[in-house]
């Protein structure tokens, strides 16, 4: 296991298991110079380093600014699960596009997360400590809902899962509040700051430009390109990406008018030893079914990793820990007396539509975000696809063209995107209630 970093600059990020488990950070410098490059790509996340990487991978020059540090927002400070899929339901994908489209764009986010396991890999990037399995759960008896999902997922999409019944996941998970389990033998869980800071520098031996603490204030047509201005410098450019997510700040309002920041919230215990066995024995990430579900895994330094709850008032409550140790022992009592090492926050970028934006919103200026809580198989795809279609003029981003730019109702959109969750939430009770 890493151990914790004590260089100066990692005091910038937020304290989180995965900042006390990184790798060295990058250190790289602000910009200070008037530079030009090939494409600059505004935000260090997921998304802007998959881009930066496959774009220099192809030869492109390029250039990344981070107004604070690589991986600083929600790309570094998620629940590592790592599975295809969308925020989006896949149902509604179905009913809206029907099908043939709903499949490829499953297959997209399946080449996501075949991406993030083959660099991790291929690259040999230290610390990111991939993890086998993810396991979906209910909290109340659906278990020819869970059938039909899995025959559904083979027979429309050939993506195969097993059916974990309750007796099995409670041999797995030992606890009486879920039911039925779907088990995804592809999916994982892994270390997301870690694989970042790695991709990051596997960019730079490439030729990649990284410039952290370095917040882009404006951007202006220049000759045929762009300029961009940072507090001390600029950036003539041929082509932007904007990959700011949950951290959209202004830079762009036509893209932050089509926003909607979320909060989440994640916990990590202190190391649990033979308890961490008592709990949980299954090696997989577990995922409950609910809008705003809960999410945990087993660290590989036997720690309980546990997120949950969502806001779209993108503000964390003074007593974050305390609701966090209930969520937790509500599922484990037995917790109850466990130290809890660290707990935060995270702002996820979404869209009104739950899908992501990748598509150029006007000549040379290109959205790569909105991930909605799947930025590590999204991340990775939107950055090979972006790439597809600078460097050879590829096509493939066009499948997701019928989620356009949705406005995210202004002053209106957090509280309507709590005002769904609240109903969601109740919902649910009310099946766990009528169905246990």
């Amino acid at each position: 296991m890493t151990q914790t970093q004590t260089n100066s600059s990692t005091a910038s990020y937020r304290d989180t298991y995965y900042t006390r488990t990184m790798v060295p950070s990058l250190d790289a410098a602000p910009l200070t110079d008037r530079i030009e490059t090939e494409v600059c790509i505004i935000g260090g996340g997921i998304a802007g380093i998959s881009c930066a990487y496959e774009l220099t991978k192809a030869g492109r020059a390029v250039v990344l600014l981070e107004a604070d540090q690589i991986a600083w927002g929600a790309s570094g400070r998620n629940g590592g699960v790592v599975g295809p899929g969308f925020a989006a339901d896949g149902a509604a994908i179905e009913k809206k596009l029907g099908m043939k489209t709903a499949k490829q764009i499953f297959d997209l986010s399946q080449e996501g997360v075949d991406i993030f396991r083959s660099y991790t890999e291929t690259l040999a990037l230290p610390g990111v400590d991939m993890r086998p399995g993810s396991l979906s759960v209910t909290r109340y008896r659906d278990a020819q809902a869970m059938q039909d999902y899995i025959r559904h997922k083979a027979d429309a999409y050939g993506y195969q899962l097993d059916y974990i019944s309750t007796e099995k996941l409670r041999e797995m998970v030992r606890t009486d509040r879920y039911f039925d389990g779907v088990y995804d033998p592809q999916g994982f869980h892994a270390h997301s700051l870690n694989y970042c800071l790695g991709l990051a520098r596997e960019t730079q031996r490439l030729g990649g430009r990284f410039f952290e603490n370095t917040r882009a204030v404006s951007m202006s047509r220049h000759g045929a390109g762009h300029l961009i201005t940072t507090p001390a410098g600029s950036i003539q450019c041929q082509n932007i990406i904007l990959c700011q997510g949950g951290m959209v700040d202004g830079f762009h309002k036509r893209l932050q008018r089509n926003l909607l920041p979320i909060g989440t919230f994640v916990t990590a215990t202190e190391p649990l030893g033979d308890l961490a066995d008592e709990i949980i024995s299954t090696t997989a990430a577990i995922v409950d079914t609910r809008m705003a579900c809960d999410y945990f895994r087993i660290t590989p330094d036997r720690r309980l990793l546990w997120g949950g709850g969502m806001t779209g008032m993108a503000l964390e409550p003074a007593n974050l820990e305390q609701q966090m140790r209930r969520a937790l022992t509500s599922v484990f009592p037995q917790l109850a007396d466990v130290k809890i090492d660290a707990t935060w926050s995270g702002l996820l970028g979404y869209a009104r539509h739950r899908m992501p934006y990748v598509c150029e919103l006007h000549d040379g200026v290109w959205a790569a975000t909105g991930l909605g809580g799947h930025g590590i198989n999204v991340g990775p795809i939107i950055g090979r696809l972006i790439a597809e279609a600078l460097v050879e003029n590829g096509q493939r981003h066009k499948v997701l063209d019928s989620y356009g730019l949705t406005w995210n109702g202004s002053m209106f959109g957090p509280l309507a995107a709590d005002t769904v969750y609240y109903w969601e939430a109740l919902k649910e009770r009310y099946f766990e209630w009528r169905y246990r």
